[in-house]
């Protein structure tokens, strides 16, 4: 499975290593996480990394 890469409008696309790749995009999955994720864990997360405190709340998935 591949990753699942959430970004905004404003997320910077192409690095050194890879013109595909984003800069910093706002939640990054493996294929296999995202399989296996509620809907409800990942609104969660999304609202998480859009305020910024992503890294407060543990993960509960």
């Amino acid at each position: 499975m591949r990753a699942v890469v959430f970004v905004t409008e404003q997320t910077g696309k192409g690095t050194e290593r890879s013109p595909q790749e984003y800069v910093d995009p706002l939640l990054v999955l493996t294929g296999e996480a995202y399989a296996h994720l509620s809907f409800e864990a990942l609104h969660r997360r999304l609202c998480d990394a859009l305020r910024g405190d992503a890294s407060q709340r543990p993960p509960s998935d």
